[in-house]
């Protein structure tokens, strides 16, 4: 895909990002800026400039014992830590919403029933269903005000997409987060911050199980085709 000559920087980013995000760069790929460079049709420094902004927000890592740039590849530890970190994230926005937020702002608790309503209601595939999870949770977090706080969540939202996925269970899946979503809901619309944080660490585990089980199914995988 060619780039156009403005703002090669910002179209560099948001190109070699997608490929990431979407896995046609999948993780622990190599990435040799000569090669991208040469398929996007630009020189190496809008691209090396996307390489290192990319780097800071986590989705690929300077490799200096193989010596060079991969897309980020979670292990284990990285997955157990990326939820750690964004169970805190969300406990700590359902909190300032509950106290300080909701209470005097009736447009906001109607944002959070849109969210809700959107991906509850979605017909989508299951990549869909990840979206519209992932804006559901976006809308609390944005609803905080906190900007600083917003970027944070951001970054670790796009590194878990990476290792991100449904198994056999879809449907079983898409079913517990839709009520815990619900759930969630409920315990911001009623102030409830008990019921908006259990329901904030059932959902939390809930995916991190599954994604430790799909990086365990898939590490398998891997190895037996070694």
């Amino acid at each position: 895909m060619k780039l156009t000559v403005n703002n090669l920087n910002v179209q560099a980013y948001n190109a070699l990002k997608s490929k990431i995000l979407n896995k046609e760069l999948p993780p622990g790929t190599r990435l040799i800026d000569t090669q991208l460079a040469k398929e996007y049709g630009i020189s190496r420094t809008p691209l090396r400039d996307a390489i290192r902004k990319l780097t800071e927000e986590g989705l690929i890592v300077n490799d200096k014992t193989r010596k060079g740039y991969f897309v980020f590849q979670p292990s284990e530890k990285d997955i157990e830590e990326l939820f750690e970190l964004r169970l805190m994230m969300d406990l700590a926005a359902v909190t300032k919403l509950i106290r300080e937020v909701l209470p005097n702002n009736p447009s906001a608790i109607e944002q959070l029933i849109h969210s809700f309503e959107f991906t509850s209601n979605s017909k989508d595939s299951e990549k869909g269903f990840i979206q519209r999870d992932e804006d559901f949770h976006d809308t609390i977090i944005r609803l905080t005000g906190n900007f600083r706080l917003m970027s944070y969540y951001s970054d670790i939202s796009n590194q878990m997409r990476i290792f991100r996925k449904f198994t056999s269970s879809d449907t079983e899946r898409m079913n517990q987060a839709n009520s815990l979503h619900e759930q969630i809901l409920t315990g911001l619309k009623n102030l409830d911050l008990d019921m908006a944080t259990d329901a904030v660490k059932k959902h939390t585990k809930l995916s991190k199980q599954d994604a430790l089980r799909d990086f365990k199914y898939t590490d398998k995988a891997d190895k037996v085709e070694e």
